[in-house]
């Protein structure tokens, strides 16, 4: 198993889990030249520096290099498991140019052209139909397909892709580069067709018994397959470097050139031509096939691309066949073939004989939801295929916002945003549109289809929103025990301050006497605005605390922290650690630990420092789900402003999207894309946090907490309408629902019935 750094790094649990198996894994690190291979340790054990698994992982550019002088030791558990030798990888042998003077006369040439099986070195496009009349991919030059968007364009390559690298007699390395499309994407792709399983259950996860079955009856033959991915996002370089590192490669498809510039795609805009130029020559010097994808059928940027030959696929009106027409360079249009589209499986079928019956619709109504077209810009991996193409919908101007207090409100204007954020709100409502288009207009039969695909379709909105980041939030670093559940059953050991509290009767019982009313307020996308939370984004590093001789808390790092509580005196205030009944030590996140300190510092006064004896702590950031998070916002501000289907619609995917974020972003079966329980933890208690604020602002602000639960449930008493925050003239609780307004839920007044009981009497 050869293997790139940075896959090793994604891959560790494999790589370790393979190498317990007696394969040998060899790390290339591409931008040294330098590789290492990883043996099982069997005989007796070299001497040589010890490295720890968590510490390789983190420096294996560094392990890399130092296996270059001498073996390394790799140890998992604290038992040497491996060790690490110098490796050099192989090149493929460049063709030789015919060296042999003379000339070649027409006869001689005849002869080879009239053998009854001439050889061919061209490779399959997995569709026998257009091999027939184009001779398949040939070696040494580029093949170029030119498609508009939601055309289904990216199915060719993908298919070329199979074609070589699942062949089951001679399997064809192929190098996969994804540029504009997510890496998982790719991969979902490839195993729904080749397993085949309906590609929409399997990005939503809810693949049938039968399905998965399917899935891990082919588990061996993805396995094995000679079929590699570059880096998301690469340079037409760096897809050539990667190539010349696979021995034996045979095909290498670019998924896809982007016609429209983008700052995080070095395959976009302009420098198309110089890129197609770069795996021109990559496809001459190292006789391979080169497939590109580019999203555009425009005939003025294909012809300025001057590929060797073009394949135009386009799609007809009633979209169950795709048609494709070749083109080679000087001669023009040569042949066109039309194959019915498997949509189902994301796959481009061949043509009946005369003979055969049609090829049935691929897309019964009575199975899954059927899967997108395949293509478009960095396009979410939606259930349902788009509608048809209309004009784009333009957000209006202003809208009216929900009334207040039975009042006519004024206009709001709808916020616009560029860059990034627009385009992840364009797909959201995109999504929408499609999803109603399907529903045939029923909101209800929309939001459940919705509501289905919500985990895939916000982690790929993720995926477009770092796009250009620094950090890689599917790098998964190994998290400490106190994180990992001790049991199917069973929580971890981290206690993220959730509330559950009703004051006192001293409290209590004087609001009883004055039947003073209480209004239960419900604060809007509570898990949303806590997406903006401190979160590590790197590998935790255990150290002890200040209380214990470690370092001061640094407001730069963040994770999770041992501590001892502070007393909490204030009867008329919830505690800020929750409704925890047993005393000591807990493990607390860096939400909670904030808002202790920030109690306990003179500004406020509530309480003594929390004592924190040990943390596991990395460099943070809180702008890691910043532009997703503005992106939900605005799509969830422009649906309350569009009273009409869509945005119903809307509202409700919207919220299921951040929610089950939040909720399967640790260890869950739902999502397979992100592991990372600290960041969980860390995203709820910043939510029972923000809600901690709001019942502190509102006793500054003269009313009286009644109760508090969950993420988002206020009980206040007195007149929560006029309450202003301390030293300003905005309200408090502004009614509505934007995220920054609150919902009134419910009137009561308490009525006593014994003592430190009461019963809720309804405001008529």
């Amino acid at each position: 198993m050869d293997v790139t750094l940075s896959q090793a790094r994604e891959k560790w649990s494999e790589v370790a889990e393979r190498l317990q198996y007696g394969e040998e894994i060899v790390l290339v690190n591409s931008k040294s030249r330098q590789a290492a291979v990883l043996r099982r340790l069997e005989g007796p054990e070299p001497s040589g520096p010890v490295w720890s698994s968590t510490k390789a992982r983190q420096e294996l550019g560094a392990l890399v290099d130092a296996a270059q002088r001498e073996p390394q030791i790799l140890t998992v558990g604290g038992h040497p498991t491996a060790a690490v030798f110098q490796h050099t990888v192989p090149r493929p042998e460049k063709p030789q140019p015919e060296t042999t003077a003379g000339v070649t006369g027409l006869g001689d040439v005849l002869d080879g052209l009239l053998e009854s099986a001439p050889r061919t070195e061209g490779l399959s496009t997995g569709v026998a139909a257009l091999d027939r009349i184009c001779g398949g991919l040939v070696r040494g030059s580029v093949t170029l397909v030119a498609a508009p968007p939601n055309a289904g364009g990216s199915l060719l390559p993908l298919q070329a892709a199979r074609a070589a690298a699942f062949d089951a007699t001679a399997p064809t390395p192929v190098l996969y580069a994804p540029s504009g499309v997510p890496l998982q994407v790719a991969a979902r792709r490839l195993v729904a067709a080749e397993a085949p399983v309906p590609y929409a259950q399997f990005a939503a996860g809810t693949l049938t018994p039968e399905q998965r079955q399917a899935v891990v009856g082919a588990e061996g033959r993805l396995r094995s397959a000679p079929l590699s991915f570059t880096r998301p996002e690469p340079t037409a370089q760096a897809i050539a470097e990667e190539a010349a590192r696979i021995e034996g490669l045979g095909l290498v498809v670019v998924d896809r050139l982007q016609h429209a510039r983008a700052d995080h795609a070095p395959l976009s805009g302009r420098a198309l031509p110089t890129a197609v130029r770069t795996l021109a020559r990559l496809a001459a010097e190292q006789h391979v096939a080169v497939v590109a994808l580019v999203d555009s059928d425009d005939v003025q940027l294909v012809d300025q691309l001057d590929a060797d030959r073009v394949f135009h696929l386009t799609r007809p009106q009633d979209g169950g066949t795709a048609r494709i027409t070749v083109s080679a360079r000087d001669l023009g249009t040569l042949a066109a073939v039309e194959v019915p589209l498997d949509m189902t499986h994301l796959r481009l079928l061949d043509p009946p004989s005369p003979a055969q019956p049609p090829v049935p619709s691929p897309a019964p109504a009575s199975a899954a939801p059927s899967a997108p077209a395949a293509d478009g810009p960095r396009t979410a991996e939606h259930a349902v295929p788009p509608p048809a193409r209309r004009p784009a919908r333009s957000a209006p101007p202003s809208t009216a916002t929900a009334p207040r207090d039975g009042a006519a409100a004024g206009p709001a204007v709808v916020r616009r945003s560029s860059g990034t954020v627009a385009e992840l709100v364009e797909r959201i409502e995109s999504r929408v549109r499609a999803a109603l288009a399907e529903a045939q207009g029923e909101v209800a039969e929309a939001v459940a289809q919705l509501q289905k695909t919500a985990i895939p379709d916000v982690m790929d909105l993720l995926e477009q929103s770092r796009a250009g980041g620094r950090y890689d939030f599917r790098n998964y670093p190994d998290l400490p025990d106190i994180l990992r559940k001790r049991g199917r059953q069973e929580a971890d050991d981290i206690w993220e301050a959730r509330p559950r509290w009703t004051a006192p009767p001293q409290v209590l019982d004087p609001l009883a006497d004055q039947q003073a009313p209480v209004t239960a307020l419900d604060i809007n996308g509570a898990y949303l605005s806590a997406l903006k939370a401190h979160l590590p984004i790197g590998q935790l590093e255990h150290h002890l605390g200040p209380d214990e001789g470690g370092p001061a808390h640094d407001p730069k790092r963040s994770g999770v922290h041992l501590v001892t509580p502070p007393a909490w005196d204030h009867p008329d205030l919830p505690n800020p650690i929750g409704d925890r009944e047993e005393p000591g030590r807990i493990w607390i996140t860096e939400s909670t630990l904030r808002l202790l300190l920030r109690l306990s510092g003179p500004k406020t006064g509530l309480c003594e420092r929390p004592l924190i004896h040990e943390s596991w702590t990395s460099g943070s950031t809180e702008q890691l789900l910043e532009s997703l998070r503005r992106a939900l916002v605005e799509a969830r501000t422009r649906a309350l402003a569009t009273d009409d289907a869509a945005g119903e619609t809307a509202y409700e995917y919207i919220k299921a999207m951040y929610s089950k974020l939040v909720s399967t972003m640790g260890e869950s079966n739902y999502n397979r894309d992100l592991y990372r329980t600290d960041w969980m933890h860390i995203i709820r208690s910043q939510a029972f946090a923000n809600l901690w604020r709001k019942a502190w602002q509102a006793r500054q602000a003269g009313l009286t907490i009644v109760r508090m639960m969950g993420t988002d449930e206020l009980h206040l008493a007195g007149d929560w309408r006029t309450a202003r925050a301390a030293g300003k003239d905005t309200p408090l609780f502004p009614e509505g629902r934007e995220v920054t307004e609150v919902k009134p839920k419910q009137a009561y007044r308490l009525e006593k019935v014994a003592e430190g009981s009461y019963r809720e009497r309804e405001v008529d």
